[in-house]
């Protein structure tokens, strides 16, 4: 599952009354451990009772998105077809609100719960795959995500996306830059390959994917910015946040090609996942539109 990530087609669902929850009311700040499998962050969870995992997938434009295939759930109105970015494609329903908890602690999912037929995801991340938590969980803050540590930590924030913590000493700070939130609703900014300019998103449940179209790829392995074996690329010099960053490797697609089945089909793009944030610290402030790349052995990823 190298290439799992944004349900794309379930993007139109996230206004059906998801509440975000991962903090709560009562903390500044909160800890969770995760798990890595297939270098995505899988954090222990129950859904109606029933104990498993849940991916903390930013791609995911819902609270919770169920795997009805992990979970017995009654009912299972308007069902309609989705996809997710890897091509399979996925049979969503909605039900009534079941009791979810992720990390230890009750999340709050609203009027509408809704599940997909995720099976096919046994392989990857095992029989206790229960779903996904996505970006409406956390984009009412922060979040630090540490794979070091192994440690997602929601911090509270006030409107302007002042941290209710110390912010990170500038020391610490390896890039920092502003993003928008694209139809999908991920962190959107810019950055250059080389010397190509291209848009770039960030999205924890990808493992990292390179869009582009085939003379733009030519003309990149010819000025040396990029190096293609199979369907990886490894790109020599990324550009981003008043940083460069060598030798990120991503899986690389054609743009417009059968493989590329973004709604902006044909474009030059990047998208860095967790390949790029497993060996990068990285803070996401929603309220600040903006994302902090932190040394390894940053001061600010202690434990709290």
């Amino acid at each position: 599952m190298a290439h799992f990530g944004a349900m794309m087609a379930v993007v139109a669902l996230a206004g059906l009354g998801q509440e975000p929850g991962l903090l709560g009311d009562s903390v500044d700040w909160r800890e969770i451990p995760f798990a890595i499998v297939e270098a995505k962050p899988l954090i222990e969870a129950r859904v109606k009772g029933t104990p498993g995992r849940m991916m903390f997938d930013t791609g995911t434009p819902l609270t919770v998105l169920v795997n009805r295939d992990a979970v017995a759930l009654e009912g299972g109105h308007d069902s309609r077809t989705g996809s997710v970015a890897s091509g399979q494609s996925v049979d969503i329903r909605n039900h009534a609100p079941v009791p979810i908890e992720f990390g230890g602690v009750a999340i709050a999912v609203g009027p509408v719960l809704i599940s997909g037929d995720f099976g096919f995801t046994e392989v990857a991340f095992g029989e206790d795959f229960l779903g996904f938590v996505g970006t409406p969980a956390v984009e009412e803050g922060a979040f630090l995500l540490d794979y070091s540590r192994q440690m997602l930590t929601i911090l509270r924030t006030d409107a302007d996306g002042t941290l209710a913590v110390g912010p990170p000493a500038s020391g610490e700070v390896v890039a920092r830059f502003s993003f928008v939130r694209d139809e999908s609703e991920q962190p959107t900014t810019g950055a250059f390959i080389g010397s190509l300019p291209i848009v770039l998103d960030f999205d924890t449940g990808d493992s990292g994917t390179l869009y582009l179209r085939p003379e733009t790829r030519a003309s990149l392995e010819a000025e040396g910015g990029l190096a293609v074996e199979g369907d990886e690329a490894v790109l020599r010099a990324l550009r981003l946040g008043g940083a460069v960053f060598a030798g990120v490797t991503v899986r690389i697609i054609e743009a417009g090609g059968a493989e590329d089945g973004r709604t902006w089909s044909g474009s030059n793009s990047l998208r860095l996942g967790a390949g790029f944030l497993s060996e990068h610290p990285s803070l996401w402030n929603y309220p600040a539109g903006t994302i902090t790349i932190l040394e390894p052995g940053a001061a600010f990823l202690a434990p709290r």
